[in-house]
This record gives C-alpha cells, sequence and structure tokens, in this order.
C-alpha cells in the first residue's frame, strides 16, 4: 500500500467516525421535539380540564343567580295567590307560579349536572397533573442528557477535526484538493470501503476491472454510483 494510501485510509476512518458522530447530534432536534410535543399535550389536557371546570362553576353561579330570583317571583305570586278573591285571578297567578316552578326546575337540572360533570373532572385532575409532572420530568432529564452527550460529541468532532487536518497535510495539493472536495460534496465522506465487491457507502458494485486495480493497492479507484474514492480495507488480502 501507498503512503497516500495510507494516508486516505486514516481520513477515511476519521471521516467514518465523525459521521457516526454527526449523525447521533442530527437526531437530538427530533428527540427534543417529540418530548416537547408530549409535554405540551400534557399541560393543554390539564389546562383544558381546569378550563371547563372555570367555565362550568362561572356558568353555576349564574345559574344559581337566576335561581334564587325565580324564588322571589314564586315568593311574590304565592303572596298575591293569598290576596286573590276572584276565581279567574287564582288560576292566573297559579299558573304564573307553575311557570316560574318549571323554569327554575330547568336551571336547578343543569345546575346539578354541572355539579356532577365538576366532581368527575375533579377526580380526574390528579390524574392530569400526575402526567404533567411525568412529562415535566421526562423533558428536563432528556435535555440533560442531549446537553451532555451533545458536549461529548462536539469535543469528540473537534479532536476529530484537528486529526483530519493533521492527516490530510500529508497529501500532495492536487489529491487533498480533491479530497477535501469530495467530502464537501458527499455528506462529510470522500473515501469509502470496498466491501464485497461494492461501494461501502452507495453500495454500488464494482466492475472487474476495477477490484483489480484495487487490490493492486497503487492507487485509488472511483465509484461509478458516488463518485468517492474507494480502497480496499487494508487488511483485506490483495492478489496471491
Amino acid at each position: 500500500m501507498t503512503e497516500e494510501l495510507r494516508v486516505h485510509w486514516a481520513l477515511h476512518e476519521i471521516d467514518e467516525q465523525a459521521v457516526v458522530r454527526e449523525q447521533a447530534l442530527a437526531l437530538h432536534p427530533e428527540q427534543r421535539r417529540t418530548v416537547a410535543t408530549r409535554l405540551a399535550a400534557a399541560q393543554q389536557a390539564l389546562a383544558a380540564l381546569d378550563a371547563r371546570l372555570a367555565d362550568s362553576a362561572k356558568r353555576r353561579r349564574v345559574l344559581d343567580g337566576e335561581i334564587a330570583a325565580f324564588d322571589v317571583q314564586q315568593k311574590r305570586f304565592e303572596a298575591q295567590l293569598q290576596a286573590v278573591t276572584d276565581q279567574k285571578q287564582f288560576e292566573a297567578v297559579r299558573h304564573e307560579i307553575e311557570a316560574v316552578r318549571a323554569k327554575r326546575d330547568v336551571l336547578e337540572t343543569e345546575a346539578l349536572e354541572r355539579l356532577e360533570a365538576e366532581e368527575q373532572e375533579t377526580a380526574r385532575r390528579p390524574e392530569r397533573v400526575t402526567a404533567l409532572d411525568r412529562a415535566q420530568a421526562e423533558a428536563s432529564a432528556l435535555g440533560a442528557r442531549l446537553d451532555a452527550e451533545a458536549a461529548t460529541l462536539r469535543s469528540e468532532l473537534a479532536t476529530l477535526e484537528a486529526q483530519r487536518a493533521e492527516a490530510v497535510a500529508g497529501l500532495e495539493t492536487a489529491a487533498r484538493n480533491r479530497y477535501e472536495r469530495l467530502r464537501t460534496g458527499r455528506a462529510g465522506r470522500a473515501v469509502a470501503a470496498i466491501v464485497n465487491h461494492a461501494c461501502g457507502a452507495c453500495h454500488h458494485a464494482l466492475p472487474p476491472a476495477a477490484q483489480q486495480e484495487a487490490k493492486r493497492r497503487e492507487r485509488l479507484v472511483a465509484c461509478d454510483g458516488c463518485g468517492r474514492m474507494l480502497m480496499l480495507p487494508p487488511d483485506t488480502p490483495g492478489p496471491s
């Protein structure tokens, strides 16, 4: 294996490690969004329950006021009923009393139904609070873990970048420029290993002539699929 190939293999290994770390970092935003979505859902569920309780309590206060007003009306009509002497007036006042009672009954029924619903909602509230606490704890723990992991990954990437810069300095200018151009345009991987007679990056099969050229370990071969520079791993047997 030539010195140029040794440098390119070293660069390949550095780039593979860097890609793994960059891919891990790239997963962090989605992980954070997933947990944030669960947290938002738990917050909204509790907020919606509290809003329903507040609206229902507000409506019951209105109902209580209307019921009290109907009680006053009924007492007034009952007082009138004691004073009338005419049968026709008596029936008219009694009819008013029945109408007031009917209206009050409707309101009282609604008030009772709302009270029962509030009791059910209140019974469910601890579960919503627990779910929110759990979601908050999960979000906090994940955030701390990802922050620590990101710091480690970035530190490792910085180390790999320094190693890459040192290795690439050993290449001739033309080879170095080709490497940097390919790495920029090929998702951080300019060199790929030949695995099972194919490119280890895009899995495009190598023609027999390219396979034989690679076995001689005298120069890099190009992948017809992705354009990366290809070479056999150092521990792969060459020609006998």
